[in-house]
């Protein structure tokens, strides 16, 4: 179909990143083999903690996020994605390391939201991610109104995103409802789930009376869009 080769910059943590590749796919028109799109995927779970560096506890993975981009542009990737929310915070490191386009996860989301007409979003994601205003600015800027967890329930999203990095089974689904309710009560109309750990967590979307954005979802829609065009 496409000739354009994707490289996916992974491993932030494995599990989003083959959750990544499974929508492309499904997100991708194809009928037989040959039609789906062409990926290159470092699945690099070696890459220094976002968290810790962002909240000034570790290095930064900015220079080995860089040095994957090159290598996967060596290796014939037209362009790039990054299934993390919280490593867009080093997209700068990434865009410099390469003569190729690189995809904004959190760019493409608001997109979305905007051309939804969402008023009013909660943001789920990592303390990291919160902090530097990834979302926060970008949504500010599309006019739309996002709300963050009270403190406890921040807690209570970050044991989430631990249980799925560690495949604790019960502990993902331990504050999944409440979470969820919590949003509700603060006037959300829709979630936007920014960790891509938190979209294996929200399996079972439809049980609830929210709407959800999926970020991994989107970016395998752009890299659909962007791999046929």
């Amino acid at each position: 179909m496409g000739d354009k080769i994707v490289g996916i910059i992974g491993g932030m943590g494995p599990e989003a990143t083959v959750d990544l590749l499974t929508k492309i796919i499904r997100a991708t028109p194809a009928k037989r083999d040959q039609e789906h799109i062409r990926t290159l995927v470092d699945n690099n779970p070696r890459i220094p903690s976002r968290v810790e560096a962002i909240l000034g506890d570790g290095p930064s993975p900015g220079p080995v996020m860089a040095e994957m981009a090159k290598n996967l542009e060596k290796s014939g990737a037209h362009f790039l994605a990054i299934p993390c929310n919280t490593a867009h915070y080093y997209l700068s490191d990434v865009k410099e390391a390469v003569q190729i386009p690189v995809l904004d996860m959190i760019e493409e989301t608001v997109k979305v939201l905007k051309a939804d007409n969402i008023q009013n979003v909660a943001l789920l994601a990592t303390t990291a991610t919160i902090a530097t205003k990834l979302y926060e600015n970008k949504l500010t800027e599309a006019g739309i109104n996002f709300i963050l967890p009270a403190p406890e329930y921040q807690e209570k999203v970050m044991e989430t995103i631990f249980a799925v990095k560690s495949g604790d089974l019960e502990g993902i689904q331990k504050y999944t409802d409440e979470i969820i309710n919590h949003c509700l009560e603060l006037g959300a109309q829709a979630v936007i789930l920014g960790c891509t750990e938190l979209p294996i967590a929200y399996k079972n979307k439809e049980k609830y009376k929210i709407t959800f954005y999926d970020p991994t979802e989107i970016l395998a829609r752009a890299i659909v869009r962007d791999a046929l065009s």
